[in-house]
């Protein structure tokens, strides 16, 4: 598999996260500037993206067009590219940080094929990912696609959009998941400490509930 690895606005967890990757899944690097000296951008299977977008940035953007140009499938890595991560809570003047003031996921900026969120994307995930695109598996890709559509996370909005509406079934996965603790259940419910809270959303992608298809009844409720 031909790959393009893009980093743009991020801490970089979700690149180191990704190197051991490279010793599981056979893939032949198009460009990679990080760890390889190929400068230029060649067609490829599947371009990952690590990071949100500047959006005062001409670069990236630019950058991005190229990329979703060249590749087969594009995918949006680790929360910060998938819904904006954190970055989306920057207001700009905190150094080392320029002076702008808007981040966006990337699929705001290019049409994206798949979404895998977490902060940082998990090694085992992303290796799933892969042999599953390989195989074309689509009951694994089918989920990660329809993230795609998804454009705020947090534990907030698990708070409203889950447990809120009744649907929390108290499995535990999102105090699993949080990478900072910000997670505790309370009588077999969340409780989400927001000044913890990194706004990654991966408690919001790891509950079951995200995948439960609701249907209308098939006879009116009286």
């Amino acid at each position: 598999m031909r790959l393009i690895y893009i980093k743009l606005s991020d801490c970089s967890g979700c690149m180191v996260s990704f190197l051991p990757v490279l010793e599981k899944v056979p893939l032949q690097i198009v460009y990679f500037p990080n760890i390889t000296d190929q400068g230029e951008l060649g067609e490829a299977d599947l371009a990952i993206v690590n990071g949100s977008v500047n959006a005062e940035s001409e670069e990236q953007r630019k950058l991005l067009g190229e990329v979703r140009a060249l590749s087969r499938f594009v995918a949006a890595v680790g929360s910060c590219a998938a819904v904006g991560g954190v970055t989306r809570y920057l207001r700009g003047g905190q150094l080392p940080t320029p002076s702008h003031h808007t981040f966006l996921p990337v699929g705001d900026v290019i049409d994206v094929d798949f979404a895998i969120p977490g902060c940082p994307a998990s090694a085992d995930i992303m290796v799933k990912f892969l042999v599953a695109l390989e195989r074309g598996d689509e009951r694994y890709l089918t989920p990660l696609k329809n993230l795609t559509k998804k454009r705020k996370a947090s534990g907030l909005d698990l708070q409203d959009d889950i447990v809120s509406r009744g649907l929390c079934s108290g499995c535990g996965m999102c105090a699993l998941s949080c990478p900072v603790g910000a997670i505790e259940i309370v009588k077999g419910r969340p409780e989400v400490r927001m000044d913890l809270c990194i706004r990654c959303g991966t408690c919001y992608f790891r509950c079951p509930r995200m995948f439960v298809r609701l249907r209308k009844p098939d006879a009116e409720v009286v």
